[in-house]
């Protein structure tokens, strides 16, 4: 049986957000229980995301009322790989972390996530 090939991260990992005006580079919370990948509304602004393409509705797990958000076409680098998301828009601006990537990134790259491995330090290794 052939060994996948997957790329070790952390639980915080440096991401580059890529829009019409920029790269925006931050430090992001690797959320295995999100969804969606969400940005900041600032980050986004300054990077140029867009256009809107609708909007989605979002339960926090801290929320008992699910909050709409509007969704835009972002371009998303973690690594070497770059990641075209509809993302959600919200105002993180007093979160630790100003975006969140998702599950809609996650499930559909070959990460192996390890909460003990720190943000910049990078590692790379086979795993089946």
């Amino acid at each position: 049986m052939k060994k996948a090939e997957r790329r070790l991260i952390g639980i915080i990992e440096s991401v580059t957000v890529r829009g019409k005006r920029g790269d925006v580079k931050v430090q992001a919370k690797i959320d295995t229980g999100a969804s969606r990948t969400t940005v900041d509304t600032d980050i986004a602004a300054r990077a140029g995301l867009g256009p809107v393409l609708g909007t989605v509705r979002i339960r926090q797990s801290i929320s008992r009322q699910p909050e709409t958000r509007p969704l835009v076409e972002a371009k998303l680098l973690l690594g070497d790989e770059e990641f075209d998301v509809a993302a959600a828009i919200a105002d993180r601006t007093e979160m630790k972390y100003h975006v969140i990537v998702g599950m809609d990134i996650l499930g559909s790259a070959k990460f192996l996530i390890d909460p003990a491995h720190g943000p910049g330090k990078r590692r790379k290794g086979n795993f089946e």
